[in-house]
């Protein structure tokens, strides 16, 4: 049997300034900021746009896109495995593009787990950084250790996959690198597993770079979250500000938000510094009548430049949606701090600990809402009762364009 280290990818090779020992636990290793200026990278004839980015020292940011967006490509690039097309990449004020892979001091969890099928785990573990670090610490928060003496086909997917994450951990990178790394596992495990990576990444104050199309990863596991289409960075910041103001449509789509409500100006006037706007159903609705549905007031987005006739839309996450009760027939205030909007229920689906509601609002648009059960024990709503749905204005994006 081949001894661990004698055949390893050339990224976990030891270069010459490779660190070897695994930090404690509670250390923290001190990862590299991350800077890409005017970066472009692809793969075959496809490119990229050209991007800055600057990611500081022990921050974790979050590529979110679908598939085909160019994030495994971005990886490989950073990596050393895909060459960049213009531009550069800054690790800790090193430039990376003349470094070969082994000399990148970085950490990769590849989408597949690219395990060596004829080693132990535990061989697999100790080769290129890991040759020489003690494990115990990720072997206790991955719960790997009694799956040191298998090889990976006896294991599940989503044990290799914690393999994969350890092997990337080990050795103390100055960049990690992970690509869907919670894509194996399965849905009740990986509540914990998003909790055990979060913790590992925080104590070890590891600088990281994760991919992935699920906008939940991507809320919970980054400081920061970029939103990538196309090979084009979106927009990108941190996580909260990012899921509550999407910068355009496919942003707010990409970010899973379940409300986009395609609406028309029909009157529009300015108060102080505010905008206000009187919102109507767009064409594509039951109704085409020019009444107003919403009244909206604040300040727009940048870039986004309105008249009468224009089209965009109202995007509202389901957990920013009260259900209540209906209440009296009466004409809605202009510009409230809060929208109080009929609606229709057609559907409840349990998810878990909550309750999503699928309801229509009197224009035909559809709306979800998502709640904890004290709103169904409250309200005891039936499928075809007329509910009220509760939004803070606060709480909605007008964006430009309708879906």
């Amino acid at each position: 049997m081949p001894t661990p280290g004698a055949l390893t990818p050339a990224l976990d090779a030891p270069g010459p300034a490779a660190p070897t020992a695994l930090r404690p636990a509670h250390a923290r290793s001190g990862g590299a900021s991350l800077r890409l200026d005017g970066l472009q990278w692809g793969a075959g004839r496809w490119r990229s746009a050209v991007t800055d980015l600057d990611l500081p020292a022990g921050r974790t940011l979050v590529l979110l896109g679908a598939n085909g967006a160019g994030k495994s490509a971005l990886l490989d690039t950073l990596a050393g495995f895909l060459p960049a097309h213009a531009g550069a990449a800054m690790l800790g004020g090193r430039a990376l593009g003349a470094l070969p892979p082994e000399q990148r001091r970085i950490g990769y969890m590849f989408q597949r787990d690219a395990l060596f099928p004829h080693w132990t785990i535990e061989q697999n573990l100790r080769f290129g950084r890991g040759a020489q670090g003690p494990l115990d610490g990720l072997l206790d928060a991955l719960a790997l250790r009694p799956w040191l003496a298998h090889r990976p086909h006896q294991l599940s997917g989503g044990q290799r996959q914690r393999v994969a994450l350890a092997r990337a951990l080990v050795g103390a990178p100055e960049l990690l690198l992970l690509d869907e790394p919670l894509s194996a596992i399965d849905a009740e495990a990986r509540p914990a597993l998003r909790r055990t990576l979060a913790r590992l990444l925080r104590e070890r104050g590891l600088t990281t770079v994760l991919v992935t199309h699920d906008a939940t990863d991507a809320r919970l596991l980054g400081d920061l979250v970029g939103v990538l289409d196309g090979g084009r960075l979106l927009q990108c910041g941190p996580a909260t500000d990012v899921f509550d103001r999407p910068a355009e449509l496919r942003s707010a789509r990409l970010l899973g938000v379940e409300n986009l409500w395609p609406l028309e100006v029909l009157q529009w006037s300015q108060a102080g510094g505010d905008t206000v706007l009187a919102l109507g159903a767009a064409d594509g609705a039951t109704t085409r009548e020019p009444t107003p549905v919403l009244h909206w007031r604040g300040r727009l987005p940048p870039g986004l430049a309105l008249q009468v006739g224009s089209r965009v839309t109202l995007a509202v996450r389901a957990e920013a949606i009260s259900p209540c009760a209906p209440a009296p027939a009466q004409a809605t205030p202009p510009c409230p701090d809060a929208w109080v909007l009929p609606a229709v229920l057609d559907e409840l689906h349990c998810e878990g600990p909550l309750w999503r509601w699928h309801c229509t609002l009197p224009w035909g648009a559809p709306a979800e809402a998502c709640t904890l059960p004290e709103a169904l024990r409250r309200l005891s709503p039936h499928p075809g009762d007329r509910v009220a749905l509760r939004i803070r204005s606060e709480d909605s994006c007008l964006l430009g364009g309708v879906p």
